[in-house]
Formats: structure tokens, sequence, C-alpha cells
């Protein structure tokens, strides 16, 4: 039973800057320093200020990248940077984009929802690092309010929501912007209480698996059960036992899950073709020429591949594909942890972690999740240039996680490894905030 609720947001003001897209940035944890100056830059009222800012040698406990956030957020609520929605409500969400030559849109709806453990109503399908739901739960603390969306899916096939967005879409957006990637983001305010109680009745029967933002939901946690002790009671209505969600009905048109490649830095003293030899008891291997600037057929090659059985490419460099088939006699791997979770014994990035990583390179979860050894792109062609370039021993092409596989996975009660996943296009920050008290 997923409980959601309308809110009051916090919104930046029309007007704001030249346009509004310069006060918006893309999710905080896919920022890197670069972007982060660029978007300092940009404007002085961007989000980038609330949601990641600049840390310096001298920082400490009264003066941090935290205690400036609030600041800013202080100072952008007296002056009308931002002002708080007059109505409680719903907020319909949809960003129409352009991959592989079709326009798509993808629609949902940002509320607030009950924080509740995990395994009710609400489920993980990846799992978490403790170093970044510090970071969020400092951020969370100093400001008392949420400043990005934690991303969730349903599956609806009835459509039973979709319907009732697309009337809403007929209308004017409160908010309209297009971002450098060429994404539309729109945003409609929705304080309708017939709307709004349709939408409750609807979540209250449905289960929802959390697609992007674990961090932001665990750290959601911690706060509410770091607040229910500080205060010494429960308050159901606290802004603090509910955390801001975007949900989307994954059987909607617009979804696309990108693959996640992964690049081998290190090997040791592992000798490529020893490891191939080894390889062979798992997989049918076939070695195919590739350019990496025609991957495009080799990538078609792997999904047709992907549809019979589990299928990844490993390339070595110098134009050098293998062709990776799970055999029908393969051992299969059983995570730890994961017994529930049958589902996941066939997963391409589970069998690329227990039968290739540890099985054939000596490369355990705990140096992968270092990251120091393994790297990840969604550009294939990126992933093979490094091996060509002699930035990586190896790289490893994916084919996408399926939106099936995501769903049965987390339900079942498993978790996918970090990185399973990448739903495209990103939420932007800084359309609407929830404020936490």
């Amino acid at each position: 039973m997923a409980v959601i609720a309308p809110f009051k947001g916090v919104v930046y003001k029309r007007g704001v800057g030249s346009s509004l897209i310069d006060a918006l940035a893309p999710p905080y944890d896919v920022i890197p320093p670069e972007t982060q100056e660029e978007l300092y830059e940009k404007s002085d009222r961007n989000v980038i200020r609330l949601i990641l800012g600049k840390e310096f040698p001298d920082d400490n406990d009264a003066d941090s990248r935290y205690t400036r956030a609030a600041g800013f957020l202080r100072d952008w609520m007296k002056d009308g940077t931002l002002e708080r929605v007059e109505h409680e409500s719903i907020y319909l969400y949809s960003q129409e984009y352009e991959i592989d030559n079709r326009r798509l849109k993808r629609v949902g709806v940002i509320c607030r929802t009950k924080i509740e453990e995990f395994g009710k109503s609400i489920f993980p399908h990846e799992r978490t690092l403790s170093g970044p739901k510090t970071d969020r739960l400092n951020l969370t603390r100093a400001c008392r309010m949420n400043f990005s969306q934690v991303f969730g899916i349903y599956s609806d096939p009835k459509l039973t929501l979709d319907a009732i967005w697309e009337g809403i879409m007929k209308s004017a957006a409160d908010m309209d912007v297009t971002d450098e990637s060429g994404v539309k983001h729109r945003l409609w305010m929705i304080s309708d209480p017939d709307v709004i109680e349709r939408a409750r009745l609807f979540f209250l029967e449905t289960q929802i698996v959390i697609a992007d933002g674990h961090h932001r939901y665990e750290t959601a946690l911690n706060y509410r059960n770091e607040r229910r002790s500080q205060e010494g009671t429960q308050n159901s209505e606290a802004g603090y036992e509910h955390v801001m969600m975007f949900l989307s009905n994954c059987c909607g048109e617009g979804f696309t899950v990108l693959p996640t490649h992964r690049i081998v830095k290190d090997i040791g003293a592992v000798d490529i073709d020893d490891a191939v030899e080894k390889l062979k008891s798992d997989f049918e291997i076939s070695e195919r020429s590739v350019d990496a600037n025609l991957v495009s057929g080799f990538l078609d090659d792997l999904k047709k591949s992907g549809d019979l059985n589990p299928s990844l490419g490993l390339y070595r460099g110098d134009g050098r594909m293998l062709l990776l088939s799970l055999r029908k006699d393969a051992a299969l791997p059983n995570p730890p942890g994961n017994e529930k979770a049958a589902i996941l014994r066939r997963l391409d990035v589970i069998l690329l972690q227990e039968l290739v990583f540890e099985k054939a390179l000596g490369i355990s979860k705990e140096a992968v999740a270092d990251k120091k050894i393994v790297g990840y792109t969604i550009d294939a062609v990126e992933a093979m240039r490094q091996v060509d370039r002699g930035a990586a021993r190896l790289s490893f092409i994916m084919n996408p996680t399926r939106m099936d596989q995501v769903i049965e996975v987390a339900t079942s009660g498993g978790v996918m490894p970090q990185k399973s996943t990448y739903f495209y296009p990103k939420l932007i920050s800084g359309l609407v905030f929830n404020p936490l008290e």
C-alpha cells in the first residue's frame, strides 16, 4: 500500500534569471566537476548551489557546502527567487526526447510518498553505497528540504492514470523548458481534489520500484528515523515522514533503459587468452572484427543474441570483439543474499560479475565497488576507444536490462549490482522542492 499526498512545493518564481532553464541542473550524482563549474557560472541562482555546492579546503562544520546551501535557500526564499506554491498540489511532469530517430514522451507525477521500510509496497532494485547516503543526509539536515525526486516506476497495463494525464496535458503547462540535450521538460501543478484523490486511491493498490535515487530514498528513511528519535513521537503528517517521488507507469510510452558498459582498467597479471579459455566453460564465444566507429552492427547482433540467451560483448582492442552467449550447461551463479530472486542468476550484469569478473579475471565485488579498476559509460564507442588508447585493458559491451527484469527482481526481494540500469532521460533538478517542515 503506497500512500501518496499533495504538497505545497517550493518553486522558482517566474522570470528568474534570463529563463528558468538557467536555474536548473541534472541530478547531483551525474554532475562532474567541470559541469558543476559551468552551472555556477550560468546563473547565481542555479540549483547547483543547493544540490551540489562547491567544497573548499578550509570547510568546517560551521561553514561547509551544506551550511552554504541552507544559506542560499534562506536568502532565495527571502528575496523572492523561490516561492511556496499556494495550494496543496501534485505535479504532472513530462519529458519529451529523441533517441534512435524516434520522438518519445515519458510522463509521471511528482508527489509526496509516505516513507516505509523496503519490501512492503516500495522496493529497491540496486545496491547502495554508504558514502553518498552520508552526503545526502548532511544536506537534508541542513536544509530540511527534498531538492530532487526519487524516481519510482510501477506497472499498470490498463494505463489508469495515463488517461487522466493525457487530458491535463492538453492545457498549457505551468513550466515549459528545453535543456541543452534537446529534452523538453513540462510541469503542470494539479490542485483539483478529485484528480488528487483518484491518484491517491490508485497508488494504495500499487507496488512501486525505485528506478533511480536509491541513495535519496534511504537518506529520507534515515532522516525520518533520526527525527522520530529527536521528537520522541511519531506524527504521520510530518513532512519528514514523506519523500518527494516521481512516479511513472513503465507500461506507458517513452520508457528508455540504456545499457551501462564496463571499462576494465587493470587485470593485473591475468593473461587475456587464458581468461578467454576459462570463459568457454560457461559461454559460447565467437570473435568478429568491429570498428569503434561502426559499432552499431555489433550492437544489433548483441541484441539478437540476448533475445535468445544472456549475452555480452568483450572488446580486447585492435578491433577484436568477442560475443559471449551463455551456454545451456553453464554453471549459473547463486549471488549471496539474493536466493529469492532466481531471475538474477540469468541477468547479464550478474553473469558478468560472477562468471567473468570473479571466475575468469579475479576481480572481486569489492574491487568493482571501489571503482578504481572498473569504470562505466553509456557510450559503447567510448568504451572501445579507451581500450584502443591504452587507458583500459578490456571493455564489456552490454545489452540494456529489460523493464520486466527490473520489476521481477525488485518485487521478488532481489537487488541488482550498481549501474545495472540507466533510465533515460534523467529527471531535471529544480522544478519543484519538497519542504520537510
